[in-house]
């Protein structure tokens, strides 16, 4: 199955003691033709030194990503933000969580589910009819 991978499945997959790893290595091993948006790239780079990760590392997984054979990349673009400002606006949705309905709104426009272990950002998917991967 087609997935949109959220950043926060990526975090929890390069970092081997956090509480989701297994689920997240899991979830990306066993999905076809797994798709990530470029802001999850961006992300990466500011979050996984916050946990420790020296910037070695968190270079080689950037690369690893924008390089990768795996992972389809979806680049932002200003079509793309606007028509997310459009269904945040048109949805009543807060400006202050505009990271992840780029990413939600990504895998709704490509009708492909969205996997992310943030419980808040399912249940608001689930409302807007966005589907969202069991975690």
């Amino acid at each position: 199955m087609t997935v949109m991978v959220d950043t926060n499945v990526l975090v929890y997959d390069a970092i081997e003691n956090s509480p989701h790893h297994d689920s997240a290595s899991k979830l990306i091993d066993q999905s076809d033709d797994p798709m990530i948006n470029s802001l999850s790239i961006v992300e990466l780079g500011f979050v996984l030194p916050r946990y420790g990760i020296d910037n070695g590392s968190v270079g080689m997984k950037i690369e690893e990503l924008l390089h990768s054979d795996y992972f389809a990349v979806s680049w932002l673009s200003g079509k793309i933000m606007e028509k997310v400002s459009a269904f945040i606006v048109e949805n009543k949705l807060s400006f202050r969580d505009f990271n992840d309905w780029i990413i939600a709104y990504d895998a709704y426009s490509r009708n492909v589910p969205l996997a992310t272990f943030d419980k808040v950002l399912q249940n608001k998917c689930r409302k807007l009819g966005i589907q969202v991967v069991e975690m």
